[in-house]
């Protein structure tokens, strides 16, 4: 809520009927991303608004506090 873009974060996830969190509740399996505001839920779509340096501190900052640890790792069959 600190971004200098939080009213259109909000009015985007509200016109969407989405839920607005911040990657910090989320977490991430080999084969897939959890979100945990209330309660621990698979989560099907990330509508993000961060630079991709900052996706995944696993893969691209490891001083990011913004992304997911760990959600940009592949599932694809053999990969």
């Amino acid at each position: 809520m600190y971004n200098a873009a939080y009213f259109e974060h909000a009015f985007l996830a509200q016109q969407m009927g989405v839920e607005l969190v911040e990657g910090k509740i989320f977490s991430s399996t080999t084969s897939s991303v959890h979100c945990a505001p209330r309660k621990a839920r698979r989560v099907d779509v990330i509508y993000r608004r961060i630079d991709d340096d900052f996706l995944d501190p696993l893969a691209f900052r490891p001083d990011s506090n913004l992304g997911i640890p760990g959600c940009s790792r592949s599932t694809a069959p053999g990969a």
